[in-house]
């Protein structure tokens, strides 16, 4: 006797408009980003704005930069993106304001159920709340949330939420400590 599968494991995770979308945007991604001179920040924008990002017209991004999915990317001001940042963003991502995302960066928005035979696939949104700095070559998983103010050290793997105003590095990463403000008197 053969077991037949059910349906939803026939199929792929998205739909076809979806996998369409995402062929345009490789096109102009290996075309059209990367003649976008970074020394215009609007450039880069407005291509992740026809696309469906939202994000102000003024936040600089390098040319190394990959976003699977810019439909799924909220962007705040005054952002920073280093060079290859990679936005693997599945489940989206959402970035607050004065946010610094330095050079090799992993936010990764899917996994896959390990549990399950077919190794379905998960998604979950992470965000990344305001004044947040997420430092050289660190990953930050599926469904985390980053608070205000927090510090994210380089190499650091982030699979939990961050507390807001922590500094946090190290594999899994740990509270190092409190991110303490001074203040600027003269």
């Amino acid at each position: 006797m053969e077991e037949t599968q059910p349906n939803s494991a026939k199929r792929a995770p998205y739909g076809r408009r979806t996998y369409f979308a995402r062929a345009l945007w490789l096109l102009v991604q290996s075309t059209f980003w990367k003649l976008a001179w970074k020394r215009i920040p609007v450039l880069r924008t407005t291509l992740l704005r026809v696309f469906g990002a939202q994000i102000p017209s003024r936040v600089l991004i390098s040319e190394r930069v990959r976003v699977h999915f810019p439909w799924a990317l909220t962007i705040g001001r005054h952002v920073a993106i280093g060079p290859d940042v990679d936005f693997y963003n599945l489940g989206g991502i959402s970035i607050g304001n004065r946010v610094i995302i330095s050079q090799n960066v992993l936010l990764c928005g899917g996994t896959h159920d390990y549990q399950d035979a077919r190794y379905g696939l998960i998604t979950a949104k992470i965000t990344i709340e305001d004044d947040v700095w997420i430092a050289a070559g660190a990953f930050v998983g599926p469904g985390v949330r980053v608070g205000t103010g927090a510090v994210i050290g380089a190499r650091a793997v982030v699979v939990k939420d961050v507390a807001p105003w922590t500094v946090v590095a190290g594999n899994p990463c740990r509270v190092i400590k409190q991110r303490k403000m001074r203040s600027d008197s003269a």
